[in-house]
């Protein structure tokens, strides 16, 4: 899998040099780097947690239930029906993101499914399993895009949104990284996932408390 770092180291170098550093910052520019900014931290946390939910589903699902007893073949088909509640999710939120300035509603409504999720798949694993791989799906398909959404809000016009959201993204995914890692830790010295879609659970209220800070009409000023 680690091949798939050659394209983008090649990318990357072609990046540098095609990039010129002496070239002038252009007026619709920020004048700062976004990282100056308090709120940008808050962002880039907020897309990370919620990210980070995904790439845990992503990563110990299917072996999470094969260490319950369920063949790999189910195992596949439930990260299949998490994968299609996402795509449902995306779609819905798609349709939805223009009605309303204020996200929050959508919001605590995605991180409420995420959270019931991954009750299911602590205390009742087998007889709520595809419940819970529904909601975690729909949880996880409209916080992502939500997430976005509220980080480029916050950009008085389209280029302060776009450096926002790169922020945001570059930062986020590496938090977002963290979390299948340290499930793995979790597995390999405890033999049980379990916790882990615990801790995920706790950070779900880690969302909450930021989403009520998202209120509409704010501004990452540069």
């Amino acid at each position: 899998m680690g091949i798939w770092a050659v394209p983008a180291l090649l990318g990357g170098l072609i990046w540098w040099r095609v990039t010129d550093p002496r070239a002038r910052v252009s007026e619709d520019r920020p004048h700062f780097p976004v990282s100056r900014a308090p709120r940008a931290w808050l962002l880039l946390a907020f897309f990370g947690l919620g990210t980070g939910a995904y790439t845990l589903v992503l990563a110990w699902l299917p072996p999470f239930y094969t260490g319950l007893g369920r063949s790999a073949e189910t195992a596949g088909l439930m990260l299949g029906v998490v994968t299609l509640a996402e795509v449902v999710a995306g779609l819905v939120v798609s349709c939805w993101v223009s009605r309303s300035t204020d996200r929050r509603p959508a919001i605590f409504t995605a991180i409420g499914a995420l959270f019931a999720g991954l009750l299911g798949l602590i205390f009742a694993p087998l007889a709520l399993a595809w419940p819970s791989a529904v909601f975690a799906g729909l949880g996880i398909g409209a916080l992502f895009p939500l997430s976005l959404i509220v980080a480029m809000d916050h950009g008085d016009n389209a280029s302060a949104a776009g450096a926002i959201a790169g922020f945001v993204q570059g930062g986020g995914y590496l938090v977002a990284a963290a979390l299948p890692l340290i499930a793995g830790l979790l597995r390999e010295y405890l033999s049980d996932l379990t916790l882990a879609w615990g801790l995920m659970a706790g950070l779900c209220v880690v969302l909450w408390l930021i989403a009520i800070r998202l209120r509409p009409g704010q501004r990452i000023t540069f």
